[in-house]
């Protein structure tokens, strides 16, 4: 009787052990002036599915947020993950970078001369891509933790949860983009990651992006919903 009581146990246990947390997302975007100052920004984004853990690695670029000219340059597109290197941690330490070295002239990457108003471009032809080598430093000015919490119930029982932690901080950005030098010394940009942790039951995502990211990025305005509007297609 006792042999068989440590079997019937035995799965119970294994099946309310609390699965790991995954770090699903991890985003570093800031806005930039070229040489005229005109308004563009950088943001890139490492999603990594949290069942599979094959992660993919997603570079937007733009002049064109704000600009007068008559044509700005815009691109976006998958790149290597191994462009994308360093760690954040969810402490408030400014001692995290990450760095960013990309050629977006690799097949699937788009890259676009528009016309631009208030932002929203048209009219746009392919246009010749290059290099992106940035570098996103973490400051002190602020951090923010963002949480959220998904209950799974049927017949009135709980199934699953669903956890998923948004840490969020200033950062710095330095670097070139298609050769063009940045000028950020007044601009503070925004480093960020998610993590989640599932339990029992999945809940299925209506999004690509968990909440978290996707209110970071609509909190960057224009800049940010472009981004989100090619993510979400």
């Amino acid at each position: 009787m006792k042999l068989i009581a440590f079997v019937m146990l035995f799965p119970l246990t294994a099946l309310a052990a609390p699965a790991s947390n995954v770090r699903t997302n991890t985003l570093a975007s800031s806005l930039m002036f070229d040489a005229n100052g005109n308004t563009g920004f950088v943001t890139v984004i490492r999603q990594t599915d949290p069942t599979t853990l094959v992660s993919s690695t997603s570079l937007f670029y733009s002049f064109c947020v704000q600009t007068t000219a008559a044509l700005c340059q815009q691109g976006n597109g998958v790149i290597s993950d191994a462009a994308l290197r360093g760690e954040i941690n969810g402490n408030s330490s400014p001692n995290n970078v990450l760095t960013l070295v990309a050629d977006t002239n690799v097949v699937g990457f788009t890259n676009e001369i528009c016309q631009s108003d208030g932002g929203f471009t048209f009219n746009c032809m392919p246009a010749t891509g290059g290099i992106v080598s940035v570098a996103f430093a973490k400051t002190n000015a602020f951090d923010e933790t963002i949480e959220g919490t998904d209950l799974i119930r049927r017949d009135h029982k709980k199934t699953g949860s669903r956890f998923d932690t948004t840490h969020q901080f200033s950062c710095h950005m330095t670097g070139t983009v298609l050769g063009v030098t940045l000028n950020t010394q007044s601009i503070t940009g925004t480093i960020s990651f998610e993590t989640l942790q599932q339990n029992g039951e999945d809940a299925p995502q209506a999004q690509t992006m968990l909440p978290g990211i996707s209110r970071v990025l609509l909190s960057q305005g224009r800049a940010g919903q472009a981004v989100l509007r090619q993510v979400l297609k």
